[in-house]
């Protein structure tokens, strides 16, 4: 599998290692993902820690292919997956210890969605999800179109993203910047995309990684 989507295992990869960094001690307990999916990040997650976890997404052919997936994983014990929508969560509140939502602009990102999200977090629970970092060399050009329209988006800046979680009732803690690789599909070993990262990437993350990982806290 790895050397036919090498960079987006990469991706995998570097998302797994920065999120069990901002999780810190917390590995163990109830987690969710919204818009899980094809599941990949869920198993991983499971085989690193100790979490319980329900992945949900809203396309039913994702759903499909993340259940046939964490079988294959042998992680049904430990793994739910179900069709779901950001707006309208059906779990009780204060009832995870751990959300996550990855994709670049992840469901947990969209407008609106972080007081619900909040609702059902466990107090002293954390949300850890990912941005297109918008500031990003490779990302700059694009962004800088969009000011000028007025149409930039509130993820611009991290000063934009702590108002929009906060209006939800989650406090912003800490970041992370990945995927300093060029976003080139190249059918090489993920590996290479990695060494990267690991060294030319590793001194220039905030200028060139593509993907801004931040947690949240409810307090």
């Amino acid at each position: 599998v790895n050397s036919t989507r090498p960079a987006m295992w990469a991706t995998f990869d570097l998302t797994l290692q920065n999120t069990l960094e901002l999780l810190g001690e917390k590995k163990r307990g109830k987690m969710l993902d919204i818009g899980c999916g094809f599941g990949e990040i869920d198993v991983l997650l499971a085989q690193n820690t100790d979490f319980e976890i329900i992945g949900f997404d809203f396309a039913k052919k994702a759903v499909e292919i993340a259940r046939a997936n964490v079988k294959k994983a042998g992680l049904e014990n430990r793994i739910e997956i179900e069709e779901g929508d950001v707006y309208n969560l059906r779990y009780p509140d204060n009832s995870f210890d751990a959300i996550v939502s990855f994709g670049y602009v992840s469901a947990a990102t969209f407008p609106g969605a972080q007081k619900e999200i909040a609702r059902i977090l466990k107090p002293g629970g954390i949300l850890i999800c990912d941005f297109i970092n918008c500031l990003s060399g490779y990302k700059i050009f694009n962004t800088l179109g969009r000011v000028f329209r007025k149409q930039a988006p509130y993820y611009v800046t991290l000063g934009g993203i702590r108002k929009e979680f906060e209006k939800g009732g989650l406090v912003l803690q800490d970041q992370k910047f990945f995927n300093t690789f060029p976003p080139l599909s190249l059918k090489i070993n993920s590996k290479v995309f990695l060494a990267f990262e690991k060294s030319l990437g590793r001194p220039a993350k905030k200028i060139l990684g593509r993907v801004r990982l931040v947690s949240f806290k409810k307090y």
